[in-house]
């Protein structure tokens, strides 16, 4: 399903409160899933490289490795329940509202389930990410790193940032606004 965001705005301009739910999972979905997807490609193999080169002299690699391959397993399985379940169900009801109609609830009850899923897997993100942070000191480079172990660095560096970003517009504004909405469109 492709939800159309509009003309690009700058992130920090919007009132995500103000703006309707299918504009903002177009936003998460075109700015900050599409950067996960194309990050966790780019900074795999690059992570592999540096980890294989530097590893003798820097053991928090594979540990740094480890954690991050498994971040990344967990979160394509998380964008793509976003997309394919979560996300659609919102729109629905955001449909379903602007008609002053009702909706018959999903299979799995109210949408609280599937949101506190998604949060719960977002918690989990934030530890595994600020572990990585922490194996890295902060993503600081040794100083014998070269440039792609400095590349490798920044790649996680932003990585974090943007999933930072992106949970907190979910967590924050997303899913309080789509629970509140779920109250008034669904049958009882």
């Amino acid at each position: 399903m492709k939800l159309d965001a509009g003309p690009e705005v700058a992130s920090s301009a919007l009132d995500w409160n103000a703006l309707p739910l299918a504009k903002l999972m177009a936003h998460i979905v075109e700015k900050h899933h599409t950067f996960c997807r194309a990050e966790v490609a780019r900074l795999e193999p690059l992570m592999k490289q540096v980890t294989g080169r530097h590893a003798g002299q820097h053991p928090e690699l594979l540990q740094i490795q480890k954690r991050f391959l498994q971040h990344n397993r967990e979160l394509l399985m998380h964008l793509v329940k976003e997309e394919q379940t979560l996300f659609p169900l919102i729109v629905r009801m955001e449909e379903a509202s602007e008609r002053n109609t009702s909706l018959p609830l999903p299979p799995y009850g109210t949408i609280e389930h599937p949101v506190r899923v998604m949060m719960d897997e977002h918690q989990q993100s934030g530890h595994e990410l600020e572990e990585i942070r922490q194996l890295s000191a902060g993503y600081s480079s040794p100083a014998d790193a070269g440039e792609d172990y400095r590349t490798l660095l920044a790649g996680l560096r932003a990585f974090e940032a943007d999933m930072l970003e992106h949970i907190r517009l979910e967590d924050q504004f997303l899913f309080p606004r789509a629970k509140a909405l779920e109250e008034i469109v669904y049958l009882e």
